[in-house]
């Protein structure tokens, strides 16, 4: 196993659980990785959603301490993973990913004196192409979306717009506030996005006037309010409609959440282009379009909020497939 070197551990200002259990150390994990890490709370969640298929996973083995896993056992856990839970290798080796991190705290707070998931290899995945609509595919959501006048698909024009031509991620989309939107100056700001970053958008006029159009007549309408009140209230620019008394609009009047952004976009651009769709979908559509039109892969990686330009090596393939069709055309 790979020994953890172990510097001077350092107090930090959190309650360290006095436990020594998995199941009570994870929790402790988990406030560190939170509050001193600062990570977001999609991704506390994320983690937190992995340990507990890996604490299920050690009851059933009667691992009840960390010092007990061995590499072996994880390497059990992440075929376990594959072949009861059909997880595909990505999400297996994100799970190695929590493990790993997890070691790594309890070594510095000198709970263990090896990671045993250092030791595990990642399993190999197959490059796969993000699926994206075509620009055609696009300007037909747009155009069947924009016909739908009541106030909810006005609102859900405005939202895939939103995704189209800015490329945020659902939870972007979730969290974008009033504030951080000036269509006067064509600028939309990223807060606290993924990895914490913060990043700025251009807002072209197209999506600046259907944004102007939504926030001057459809939100206040959901909000139930003048649009003078709402920022105090509820400052999110996409928002559930005003209550009418129905037990499933209780959330009515406030922010979506990600997930919720995600049906709404699942609902209005599956039937308009017959095939389905993921929550990435329209990132990806946006990414593809600005390569398509010449954007280099820096540009791309600045608009998307990718920490490492080689995630944006994925849209290098949109080029060759063009050259491709282009050099067909001319042997034709």
């Amino acid at each position: 196993m790979s020994s953890i070197g172990l510097a001077p551990s350092r107090p930090i200002a959190l309650e360290i659980a006095h436990g020594r259990t998995l199941a009570d150390l994870v929790p402790a994990f988990l406030k560190w990785f939170q509050f001193v890490c600062r990570r977001s709370d999609n991704t506390v969640r994320a983690y937190a959603d992995d340990f507990k298929a890996f604490l299920g996973f050690c009851a059933a083995a009667k691992l009840e301490r960390p010092e007990q896993v061995t590499f072996r056992h994880i390497e059990f856990y992440l075929g376990w993973l594959q072949k009861e839970r059909g997880v595909k290798p990505q999400t297996a080796n994100r799970h190695l990913h929590t493990l790993r991190s997890l070691y790594r705290y309890l070594g510095r707070e000198e709970i263990v004196t090896t990671n045993p998931a250092a030791d595990c290899f990642m399993l190999p995945m197959r490059k796969k192409l993000p699926g994206y609509l075509t620009v055609p595919e696009q300007e037909k959501c747009l155009a069947a979306l924009a016909e739908d006048r009541p106030f909810l698909g006005r609102r859900d024009y405005a939202l895939v717009a939103t995704g189209l031509f800015t490329g945020l991620r659902c939870a972007e989309l979730a969290a974008l506030e009033l504030a951080h939107v000036n269509l006067e100056a064509g600028r939309l700001r990223v807060v606290n996005g993924k990895g914490s970053k913060d990043r700025e958008l251009l807002v072209v006029p197209r999506l600046a006037a259907i944004l102007r159009e939504y926030l001057a007549e459809i939100r206040p309408a959901l909000v139930g309010r003048p649009l003078i009140r709402v920022p105090a209230a509820v400052p999110f620019v996409f928002v559930n409609a005003h209550p009418t008394g129905s037990h499933r609009l209780r959330r009515a009047g406030q922010a979506l959440h990600g997930r919720s952004i995600w049906h709404l976009i699942h609902r209005a651009v599956v039937p308009v282009i017959g095939r389905p769709v993921h929550p990435h979908m329209l990132r990806h559509s946006f990414a593809s379009r600005l390569r398509e039109n010449g954007a280099g892969l820096q540009v791309i990686q600045e608009a998307l909020g990718h920490a490492n330009i080689n995630t944006a090596t994925m849209y290098a393939h949109l080029t060759t497939n063009r050259r491709r069709q282009e050099l067909a055309r001319l042997l034709e």
